[in-house]
């Protein structure tokens, strides 16, 4: 490799999209196995609720972890857009991003593309028609597998999120993007044209217009991606793993989680507790939700904390995950 640090963006758009499906389909996500997806953990009832402690602080910071294509990610962007508007600098409202870290690709490919010893079970479950069928697909999405254009690689790391590479690289570049903007509103103009705009097929090629519309330069970021892509990823790396991070989307308000997992019930009736304020399941993943947890986190909370944020009716947000 000529250069360790800098981080190639040539794609093979159809390996990378039979490398996914052999993942979804085999491993159901072998990457994020420890993933909940935010998912109900209690058999509870509506009795139960889970009260938390935020620590205060003059400027509490609000974390929100996600992939830049998944789309219950990109669903607490468009819930927590509200939230920066009302509350602006006077908290921090910033982005995380989880990566994948891999040292063994080859070994961790025999993992992620299933076991040709195993066909005949993968036929009776349905996952493929024959035996044959099945020992020539796992052969072909080993090799893809193993094909370093589908990462980002540096000296023997390779680093990819869970919908491929061109999530991975979208990833980076938002984080570029975040770090260069003085003025915050820009990034989630950024975010919002992205998420409207583009996909993990097309970002390579889509982002440089949504970030333009945005009023950001586009050439800091690329410079930001090729000169600093490795260590910001590592830099991710190490808070996912610090807080253990399962998922996207993942909240910590001053490095506390809200909500936490045990707050969720399988009845869904389950619910937080924030000093006096008690807020149901149903309403965790909405911006009054969000706003009241990065709320709590404040020594002394600015006058927006008791404006309630009024969004359009249009059913319970998803508590799933990536």
């Amino acid at each position: 490799m000529k250069n360790k640090n800098k981080i190639k963006l040539n794609l093979n758009q159809a390996v990378i999209l039979s490398v996914i499906l052999i993942v979804l389909s085999f491993m159901c996500g072998y990457l994020w196995a420890k993933n909940k997806g935010q998912t109900t953990t209690k058999t509870g009832t509506s009795a139960e609720k889970t009260k938390i402690e935020i620590p205060k602080t003059e400027k509490p910071e609000l974390a929100f972890y996600v992939m830049s294509f998944c789309p219950y990610g990109n669903q607490m962007e468009d819930l927590l857009r509200p939230v920066f508007d009302l509350i602006g600098n006077k908290a921090e409202i910033r982005p995380r991003y989880i990566f994948d870290k891999i040292t063994n690709l080859a070994e961790n490919c025999k993992l992620r593309t299933g076991d040709v010893t195993k066909c005949k079970d993968y036929v009776a479950n349905k996952y493929f028609k024959t035996e044959a069928e099945c020992s020539k697909a796992i052969n072909e999405n080993y090799q893809a597998c193993i094909n370093p254009k589908n990462y980002i690689a540096s000296g023997n790391n390779y680093y990819s999120s869970l919908h491929g590479r061109v999530e991975a690289n979208q990833n980076v570049r938002e984080i570029c993007a975040y770090n260069l903007a003085n003025d915050k509103k820009q990034w989630w103009d950024f975010i919002g044209n992205v998420n409207k705009n583009c996909d993990s097929k097309n970002a390579d090629t889509c982002w440089e217009d949504q970030a333009k519309a945005a009023g950001l330069d586009t050439a800091k970021i690329t410079e930001c991606f090729n000169k600093d892509g490795i260590k910001l990823i590592e830099e991710e790396i190490a808070l996912t793993e610090k807080y253990k991070i399962q998922g996207s989307p993942t909240v910590l308000v001053n490095n506390v989680n809200f909500p936490p997992e045990d707050a969720y019930t399988q009845d869904g009736k389950g619910s937080v507790t924030l000093g006096k304020i008690v807020i149901p399941q149903t309403e965790f993943r909405t911006p009054n939700a969000q706003k009241e947890a990065l709320c709590a986190g404040f020594k002394k909370a600015p006058k927006e904390c008791s404006t309630k944020i009024e969004t359009e009716s249009t059913g319970t947000a998803s508590q799933g995950g990536c």
